[in-house]
């Protein structure tokens, strides 16, 4: 048994079921063995002062663009009723960080009888109705009228130990208008909650360079993809539901009719939706091509300019004139299970190991200080899951898994309002 199996099943004794642990560690286990072996993911990026094989999207010639598959919302096609009539959608929510960047104690005081945070979506209070209700509940609200599109809907969020207990209370209150509570309202044909999807707390890395639970923490929430991703593969999930996978704090994080439409009709195995960069985009990464012999798609983040010297550059792409747009991803990820897994039939001969190691995401150090002391913490993120995965199907198979949808600035508020720190929740609510 690995170190990192025998730390982690230690401490989660009787918390989740086997199989849980076994997702958790197989994930870790392939961020820290990227540790161990030191792995960086340096991009130079293609520009007048250094000659690269690795283009920025708004830059890249022409003939390196047709490798990646954009499709624009507003070009979609209005959803077809008799398609949306035979989806299976599950909404998935990431709950599984505390978020403490977002100053919201005065909100629980006010609104809850909760003192310690859950997560965002469960801390962070809208009025609804004459009522003020978290906006994790209001998400719930949004998937009770959003099922009448679909054949079914079923509902599953992602927590962890810090956050679960506040995310399952919400499901004992009164929905305002039907006079149920939500368990008894998502507990039909048409209405479905899924068993929370649990991720554990990780060790972290000390100043000794050994891993220790002296400060835990999740690994990013590249493990959900992760987590979905491997359990398809290995045969645990023979589900044929288009899952819409978006932040809790975002209540318009789902996708709208239009868009499951474009996906079940098209057989489309990921999408990942972006949004055209803006000004207040430059600090966050933005997609990539990567040139040779199988060319593909990464994304290009902050931390890896600044390490090229290159964070100008950076930051005022798809910002310049004459520059073509650049792809701001925004951590909603569609994925056609159906369609997915006949394509995963093609990668067969791999083990469950080889596969969890094409999985990982690149690996993010995240160091962080605790009672004067440094710790690293090993994170991944889900669009990295997706873009490794769609790599090596291009170098083996052929042909991409991975498509992106992209937002213009005057779509990108009906699915994209993150909630970063308490600033941005008072602008788009309001302060209360």
């Amino acid at each position: 048994m690995s170190l990192v199996n025998e730390m982690i099943k230690e401490r989660y004794k009787d918390f989740i079921s086997d199989e849980g642990k076994e997702i958790n560690v197989k994930y870790f286990e392939t961020l820290y063995e990227k540790y161990l072996k030191d792995e960086k993911n340096s991009l130079i990026l293609n520009e007048p002062e250094h000659d690269s094989n690795v283009y920025a999207y708004p830059n890249a010639p022409k003939k390196l663009k047709s490798f990646v598959c954009v499709v624009f919302y507003e070009e979609l096609k209005e959803a077809k009723s008799e398609v949306l009539e035979n989806v299976h959608l599950c909404l998935c929510k990431m709950h599984a960080g505390l978020g403490s960047s977002v100053n919201r104690d005065d909100l629980l005081k006010k609104y809850s009888t909760r003192e310690s945070l859950g997560a965002k979506g469960t801390d962070l209070f809208i009025p609804y109705k004459n009522k003020m209700l978290s906006i994790a509940e209001v998400q719930l609200i949004q998937a009770v009228k959003k099922s009448e599109h679909y054949k079914n809907l079923s509902y599953v969020n992602l927590v962890n130990e810090e956050t679960s207990s506040a995310v399952k209370a919400i499901w004992k209150n009164y929905h305002p208008d039907l006079n149920k509570d939500y368990h008894a309202l998502f507990n039909t044909n048409k209405l479905k909650a899924k068993e929370e999807i649990c991720q554990l707390k990780m060790p972290t890395i000390n100043d000794k360079d050994k891993l220790t639970y002296d400060r835990a923490a999740p690994a990013g929430h590249g493990f959900l993809g992760f987590y979905e991703i491997y359990k398809l593969f290995c045969g645990d999930d023979s589900s044929d539901e288009i899952m819409a996978i978006g932040n809790g704090e975002d209540l318009k994080s789902s996708p709208d009719e239009k868009m499951i439409s474009w996906v079940a009709e098209n057989n489309i195995p990921i999408v990942m939706i972006t949004t055209t960069k803006l000004e207040k985009d430059k600090k966050g990464g933005q997609l990539a091509i990567v040139d040779g012999e199988n060319p593909y798609v990464t994304i290009v983040e902050k931390a890896q300019a600044e390490k090229a010297n290159q964070l100008a550059y950076f930051e005022a792409l798809g910002l310049k004139q004459g520059d073509d747009i650049s792809l701001f991803n925004t951590n909603i990820v569609l994925i056609n299970k159906k369609a997915l897994k006949k394509e995963l039939t093609k990668l067969k001969s791999l083990s469950k190991d080889e596969f969890a190691k094409i999985l990982a995401p690149d690996l993010i150090k995240n160091t962080k200080k605790q009672d004067q002391r440094d710790f690293i913490q090993l994170e991944g993120a889900i669009g990295s899951v997706m873009l490794n995965l769609d790599r090596y199907f291009r170098s083996t198979v052929g042909g991409p898994l991975v498509s992106f949808l992209n937002l213009a600035p005057e779509s990108r508020e009906k699915f994209f309002l993150p909630i970063k720190k308490r600033e941005d929740f008072n602008e788009i609510y309001g302060n209360h």
